[in-house]
């Protein structure tokens, strides 16, 4: 940006220009706030904002200085270009209310064959036995689904896990293109259903899983139904911050919110589990397709393309885990930024034949995503190289530059603001952007012009016995910007301070940037202070009335109040005398509703014998069963939503 001697009255207009328009905004966004059907007009004059907005950037505002300047300066103004590309598909995405229409197993004339295929590798034994017990307690006819194991690690205690629930060990002996690879061997060696559903290691269906998702195959032309991945611990923003409950799980906004309007558009993405195929459409493609490490992402878009229908039904059906630690999340996301680009490479949505124009531009939305660790990078180069170098990659006069931008981004955020998402804000997109921009920058680059074989991994879950430690190798970039982006603070606030008085606005804006980028960044930092998780199991609030069954046969009327498949919270309906001396005791915690009993151990009373603690002790295979349903068939959420508090007040309360 530029500094020139003050031109009161010229800044005038121009302010004045921009307040106007800021005021046409508002009035604008009511008017389409009070009718929803007139907001695609006032997303076409956003649009027509950002339009002119863009035009001028490229004609206007690139520095020629040099090299430096017109490099840096393309950029950001190319990422800007794929911020508007993408900012016009979420607008044509959530512009109308879309209702899809239910579909249950009465509008089948004959109920399908199912087969429930688990895909796992090395996930802890412990995590994909409630995985095996809740898929084989379905309620749909025993006749009609069987389940798989299939286990690419074979390993023996998987095997005995299979046969302990009466489930199929599903194993291979060439374990080539991965997770891909693993379920088409189970497709032509051992499943033969009509349908078949995907699931990984760790997620944990409800009892009406292909209850609710079947009925949708009454369409002759039903390839995909897709259910939302939950999650029902907290992921590492919620955990490392401390922010728990108060911020929704970073997954949310993607899978119950964009997911849904994808389907109005058959364009469903396969998200790698919770879903349901036709058999048929899937041998039609010429089954799941290889050569990337995110095939899911191939296999709607092939479907799709084929002339299949997809579709999306959000509800929670199914719940998983989030990866423990933040170094495990930038893992996975590496893997899923470089499995997109891959499809892209392999299958370029663009020219497939078989897409519509929809299909084609929301898939390239999804791609383009993934670069947006290149985007943050240009945005925080931006201010630190003006305020250390005086080198400008945005060329315009400040106050000229203000009247373009502030009412097209301000545009922005009235349309989102207007779209009512549950799971997602501004900020919070800043932020998890902000955490993972350093490294996907790398990813995408790298696979972009530099792609080579990469391993698959399975991203760790489930594993959360390490102490509080600090991942600074991880946090390494953003400590680097961290140190730069408060030098460039000090310089700017001394530049501004000694030099003429017309670069003031200059000096102001860059560090009102640098601020913007710098809370991303410090936040970043945070979060790479993995907290130790110290639950064995996710506990669930409940209340339900249970009986505490003691050695001696007596029984204690208890309240349930937290529970979770390792253990519970009870507090007593009548106080004991002496509940201390129930420590050590083996009991069982009977649920009237049926009887069932379930073994433990009586670790200790707390609060005055008000909370009784046990822990749940060999449980059978049934009683297992029994319990991981009555848990995750009561969940109607995943784990946390956004609080009412601001961010700031909740990070300085939280976290600092």
């Amino acid at each position: 940006m530029l500094g020139s001697p003050f031109d009161l009255r010229i800044i005038a207009l121009k302010m004045a220009a921009m307040a106007a328009i800021i005021l046409l905004l508002l009035l604008f966004a009511n008017f389409a706030y009070r009718d929803r059907s007139r907001l695609k007009y006032f997303i076409g004059f956003a649009i027509a904002l950002q339009t002119i907005y863009m035009v001028w950037r490229l004609f206007f505002t690139i520095p020629m200085i040099n090299v430096i300047s017109i490099v840096l300066g393309g950029l950001l103004f190319l990422a800007e270009l794929v911020a508007l590309v993408q900012s016009t598909t979420h607008r044509v995405m959530f512009l109308n209310d879309y209702k899809p229409v239910i579909k249950t197993l009465a509008d089948l004339t004959e109920l399908p064959t199912v087969d429930i295929l688990i895909a796992t590798y090395n996930e802890p034994v412990s995590v994909l036995r409630n995985t095996v017990a809740a898929a084989t307690s379905q309620k749909y006819p025993k006749d009609k689904y069987k389940v798989y194991i299939c286990d690419d690690g074979r390993r023996e205690e998987v095997h005995e896990l299979a046969e302990e629930y009466g489930a199929v060990w599903a194993v291979r002996d060439e374990h080539t293109h991965a997770k891909a690879g693993n379920l088409n061997s189970c497709l032509q060696n051992y499943a033969s259903g009509e349908l078949f559903a995907v699931l990984d290691a760790d997620m944990i269906t409800k009892t009406t899983f292909l209850e609710r998702t079947i009925g949708y195959f009454e369409d002759p032309k039903m390839a995909l139904v897709q259910a939302p991945q939950v999650f029902y611990n907290p992921d590492p923003f919620q955990n490392n911050l401390k922010l728990f409950e108060t911020i929704p799980n970073e997954q949310d906004f993607f899978m119950r919110e964009v997911l849904e309007r994808r389907s109005q558009f058959n364009a469903v993405l396969n998200v790698g589990s919770n879903a349901v195929f036709r058999r048929s459409a899937i041998e039609d493609i010429g089954w799941i397709p290889v050569g990337t490490i995110t095939e899911d992402m191939a296999t709607s878009m092939l479907l799709q393309a084929r002339g299949f229908n997809t579709t999306f039904v959000n509800e929670n059906l199914a719940m998983g885990l989030s990866p423990d630690f933040f170094a495990d999340y930038v893992i996975q996301r590496d893997r899923w930024c470089r499995g997109n680009i891959q499809v892209l490479k392999k299958w370029n949505p663009l020219k497939l034949p078989g897409l519509s124009f929809m299909q084609r531009l929301i898939y390239l939305d999804g791609v383009l995503y993934w670069f947006f660790g290149l985007q943050k990078m240009v945005y925080y180069i931006g201010p630190i190289l003006f305020l250390l170098t005086g080198i400008p990659i945005y060329y315009s006069d400040v106050f000229t530059m203000l009247l373009f931008f502030v009412p097209t981004y301000y545009s922005a955020s009235l349309i989102f603001t207007l779209f009512g998402h549950k799971s997602r804000t501004y900020t919070w997109a800043h932020i998890y952007e902000s955490a993972l921009a350093p490294y996907l920058s790398i990813s995408a680059v790298s696979e972009l012009f530099f792609s080579k074989k990469i391993k698959f991994s399975v991203t760790p879950k489930g594993k959360n016995d390490r102490d509080t430690y600090f991942a600074f190798k991880v946090a390494m970039p953003h400590i680097v910007l961290g140190i730069f982006s408060f030098i460039s603070l000090i310089v700017g606030i001394s530049k501004m301070l000694t030099d003429v008085n017309y670069m003031m606005p200059v000096y102001l804006v860059n560090l009102f940037w640098l601020l913007y980028n710098m809370l991303g960044i410090f936040v970043a930092i945070f979060v790479c202070f993995e907290k130790r998780r110290y639950r064995v199991a996710e506990r669930f609030s409940m209340k339900e009335r249970m009986v505490l069954r003691l050695e001696d046969g007596s029984e204690i009327p208890v309240d349930l109040l937290d529970i979770s498949v390792a253990g519970c919270a009870v507090a007593p309906v009548k106080p004991l005398a002496e509940p201390d001396s129930l420590a050590g005791m083996k009991i069982h915690l009977v649920f009237p509703e049926d009887g069932m009993a379930i073994p433990g151990v009586f670790l200790r009373s707390r609060a005055w014998g008000k909370k009784f603690i046990l822990m749940f002790d060999r449980l059978a295979a049934l009683q297992n069963t029994y319990l991981v349903n009555f848990i995750f068939d009561r969940q109607m959420n995943g784990f946390g939503e956004f609080s009412k508090d601001n961010i700031i007040k909740i990070i300085r309360t939280r976290v600092l």
